[in-house]
C-alpha cells in the first residue's frame, strides 16, 4: 500500500510567501525607526559630553566661554601634518579626548553624529582626505558689534569689529538652562582640520532644510572640491527630530521649527521667543 505525502499547493506556497511581505513591510520601517532611534540615543550622549566639556572650559577660564574661531586659519596645504584651523573642538578637546585632527577623514569620536552621511571635503585629495575628525554639531554665533545676526554666545570673529572680543560669558547669559547653544549640522564644511562651523546669520538657520533633504550650495569659491556637485547642508536629524544642547548641560530632542518664528523668507522674524538667543530680551526662558 502506497502512502501519499501530502505537499503544499502552489496556492498555499503564494499565500505564505505573501503573509511573509507583509510581515516585512510591517517590520523592516519599525528596524530602521528602532536603528536610528539607537544613533539618536548615541548622537545626544556625544551632545552631553561635549556641552560637559565646554562648562568645564569655562570653569578653568573665570567663566568665558571658548571662542568659535581661536585664531587665523594657516592655508599650507600640510593635509595630513597639521591642523590648520584652531577653533572651538581643539580648546574643548582637551576635556574630550577625541583624536586626532588631521589626516583621513575620522569618525565614531564625541564630534561625529553615527546618522551624518556626508563625507568631509575641502577639495585636497577627495572627500574625506586630510580632515581630520568629523564634526556633525555646530555652535552659536555671537557677534559684539551685529547682535541680531549673532545672538548666539561663541565668538567667531566673524564681523568687522568682532576679532580680540571673547565669547560671551556664562554670567551673561541670565536662562541657560533655556539657551540654545549647540546644534546638528551636517554637511562637507565642518570638520577638525579647521574647526567646528556656524552661521555667519544664525537667523537663518531655519532656511536650511531638515535632513534627509538638503540645499546643495557652494562655497565662496564657487563649486569648488571633490563632492560631487555642489555641497549638501542639513540641520541634522533622527526620524524629523533634532537634538540640541543647552547652556547648562542638557540635551533636549525637538523638532527645529520650534527654534523660533520665521518671516516669508524664512529667516528668524527678530521678534521672542528665540531658543537660541542669549538676551533675555529675545529668550525670556519660559
Amino acid at each position: 500500500m502506497k502512502h501519499l505525502h501530502k505537499a503544499f499547493t502552489l496556492i498555499e506556497l503564494l499565500v505564505v510567501i505573501a503573509i511573509i511581505a507583509i510581515l516585512a513591510a510591517i517590520l523592516f520601517p519599525v528596524f530602521a525607526q528602532a536603528r536610528d532611534k539607537a544613533r539618536q540615543a548615541v548622537d545626544m550622549s556625544n551632545e552631553k559630553q561635549i556641552l560637559l566639556g565646554i562648562l568645564m572650559y569655562d570653569q578653568d577660564y573665570d567663566e568665558m566661554l571658548p571662542l568659535g574661531e581661536a585664531g587665523p586659519v594657516n592655508w599650507n596645504g600640510l593635509i595630513n601634518t597639521a591642523p590648520e584651523g584652531h577653533g572651538i573642538n581643539l580648546l574643548v578637546d582637551p576635556y574630550i579626548k577625541a583624536g586626532d585632527t588631521w589626516g583621513h577623514e575620522g569618525k565614531t569620536t564625541v564630534w561625529d553624529d553615527p546618522s551624518d552621511p556626508y563625507a568631509r571635503d575641502d577639495g585636497d585629495g577627495g572627500p574625506g582626505i586630510g580632515t581630520g575628525y568629523r564634526i556633525s554639531y555646530g555652535f552659536t554665533n555671537y557677534s559684539p558689534t551685529h547682535p541680531l545676526q549673532g545672538f548666539g554666545v561663541f565668538n567667531y570673529g566673524i564681523y568687522a569689529g568682532d576679532s580680540g572680543q571673547g565669547s560671551q560669558t556664562l554670567a551673561g547669559v541670565v536662562y541657560p538652562a533655556n539657551t540654545i547653544v549647540m546644534f546638528p549640522w551636517w554637511n562637507p564644511d565642518n570638520y577638525a582640520r579647521f574647526y567646528a562651523t556656524t552661521r555667519y546669520d544664525m537667523g537663518d538657520l531655519l532656511g536650511f532644510p531638515i535632513f534627509p533633504a538638503y540645499l546643495a550650495i557652494c562655497g565662496s569659491s564657487g563649486c569648488y572640491g571633490d563632492y560631487p556637485g555642489s555641497w549638501p547642508f542639513s540641520i541634522g536629524a533622527h526620524n524629523g527630530i533634532s537634538d540640541f544642547g543647552y547652556l547648562d548641560g542638557h540635551v533636549k530632542a525637538m523638532p527645529a521649527s520650534r527654534l523660533w518664528n520665521v518671516d516669508a523668507n524664512k529667516h528668524w522674524n527678530m521678534k521672542a521667543p528665540n531658543m537660541m538667543a542669549w538676551d533675555p530680551q529675545y529668550n525670556p526662558g519660559n
